[in-house]
C-alpha cells in the first residue's frame, strides 16, 4: 500500500469518498484557514469502525470495534477524548477540505504496554452526512518500538449520542 507523506505545503494525497475510492487517490487542496474545529463534531460519538485493508501482522482485516469519542474545546483547540481506550493522543490537527464538505484529522496515538510502545499515525477524512452522522475513512501507519510495523485502512461510522 501506499504510504502518505506530509509536505511542508501541506499538499496531502486524499480522496476518500466511497469504499471503492480507498484504492484510488487524487491531490486534494486544503482549505485557506489551517487549523479547524468545526462545531458539528462537537460532543459524544459511539464509533464502530471495521479494517478493510491491512498490511500490518497486528491489525487483521475485518476485524470491528466499537468505542465511544468526545470531542470538545479546550484551550481554543479540538480535543478528542476516547472511553474505554487505552492510546494517548500525541499529536492533533483538523482540516477542512477546500471542495467538498470534509474534515481532514491528521493524529498520532501511543501506547505503552510493558516494555513495548506502540504508535499509530493516522489520516482521517471525515465525511459529515447529517449532524448525528459521520462516515470517517483512515489510513493508519503502524510502529513497534520505533520499528515501522504496517499499515492498514478502516471504515468508521459515527452516531451522536443525546
Amino acid at each position: 500500500m501506499k504510504r502518505l507523506v506530509s509536505t511542508a505545503s501541506l499538499v496531502l494525497i486524499s480522496n476518500l469518498s466511497s469504499t471503492a475510492a480507498l484504492n484510488a487517490y487524487a491531490p486534494v487542496k486544503l482549505s485557506i484557514s489551517s487549523q479547524s474545529s468545526d462545531p458539528r463534531l462537537f460532543g459524544t460519538w459511539e464509533v464502530h469502525t471495521v479494517v478493510v485493508d491491512s498490511d500490518c501482522k497486528y491489525v487483521r482485516e475485518g476485524l470491528s470495534s466499537k468505542s465511544k469519542l468526545n470531542f470538545s474545546l479546550i484551550n481554543g483547540k479540538l480535543t478528542p477524548k476516547w472511553y474505554g481506550h487505552d492510546w494517548d493522543l500525541v499529536a492533533n490537527k483538523l482540516f477542512k477540505l477546500s471542495d467538498n464538505d470534509k474534515l481532514l484529522w491528521v493524529r498520532e496515538n501511543r501506547l505503552r504496554k510493558g516494555k513495548h510502545i506502540w504508535l499509530a499515525k493516522s489520516t482521517d477524512v471525515f465525511d459529515i452526512q447529517n449532524d448525528d452522522y459521520i462516515v470517517a475513512e483512515s489510513e493508519i501507519e503502524q510502529y513497534l518500538n520505533g520499528r515501522y510495523a504496517g499499515d492498514y485502512k478502516t471504515i468508521s461510522y459515527l452516531k451522536k449520542l443525546g
